[in-house]
């Protein structure tokens, strides 16, 4: 019990240039599942309906996928954040959410086998997921930017978290999306299946709007409202991050 509890703990040996090289590779390792997490949710369904799979084995290939990128990146999530906090409890607390909501995901939204085939009674279970999912995520964000922000000097390990901040962003504004999809079905205006459907939906909604084009989608009010709010948000932070990199002091600069 107790090494279980010292490996999911928080890293209390490490500091100074270890550390920062830790993070760095955290952020960039963080920022490429976040891409093929994004490209299989905008193409891999796409590319897979084109090849001439059967529509089943394509399914099962594509929530495979998603649901192993989805799998490493909370993990990596979770390891990241015991680096940016000496919190322990906060760490432990979101490992067992993470723990909890994989249960709940092989349970309900298992490419080979779901105990729960019904939408309408996945809907309280994939809530639970979305919101644990959203929890951890800005959790990290808040960390994130509080790490990339304090300290004068501009390193690789803080463009790689404003990388990684900025695209986590589009990520948890998905899950909000379908959190609320979740609760009213029909809310992002298309009429999409529960599940790993309505979320790399939601997804590709919300790079649309941090990417600074148009949504076509008609969806509810309060979705195109935290729509704006996203936009806003994302915006300020890259406006944010650029005040931080002209404000470094001259002789910073220099060196």
């Amino acid at each position: 019990m107790n090494k279980l509890l010292g490996y999911i703990s928080i890293k209390p040996n490490l500091t100074g240039a270890a550390l920062d090289h830790e993070k760095s590779l955290d952020y960039r390792n963080i920022v490429i599942v976040q891409v093929l997490i994004i490209s299989s949710a905008l193409l891999l369904k796409d590319i897979l309906a084109i090849s001439g799979l059967d529509e089943r084995i394509s399914v099962v290939i594509r929530d495979t996928i998603f649901l192993t990128f989805s799998a490493v990146y909370v993990f990596w999530l979770w390891d990241h954040l015991r680096n940016l906090t000496q919190n322990n409890k906060l760490v432990i607390f979101i490992f067992i959410l993470i723990m909890v909501a994989f249960g709940f995901s092989l349970i309900v939204v298992n490419p080979f086998f779901k105990a729960i085939p019904d939408e309408n009674e996945q809907r309280p279970y994939l809530f639970f997921i979305h919101l644990m999912f959203f929890i951890v995520e800005a959790t990290v964000i808040y960390h994130s930017i509080f790490d990339i922000f304090t300290g004068k000097k501009i390193s690789e390990e803080k463009l790689w978290g404003s990388a990684c901040i900025f695209l986590m962003i589009g990520l948890s504004f998905g899950s909000v999306y379908d959190l609320i999809n979740i609760t009213k079905p029909g809310a992002m205006g298309l009429n999409t299946a529960m599940g790993l459907d309505s979320y790399t939906y939601c997804i590709c909604y919300s790079m649309t709007i941090i990417g600074g084009h148009d949504a076509t989608v008609e969806a509810i009010p309060l979705i195109m409202n935290i729509g704006t709010l996203e936009a806003v948000w994302a915006n300020l932070f890259v406006v944010l991050l650029v005040g931080r990199l002209l404000g470094q002091p001259d002789e910073e600069k220099a060196t």
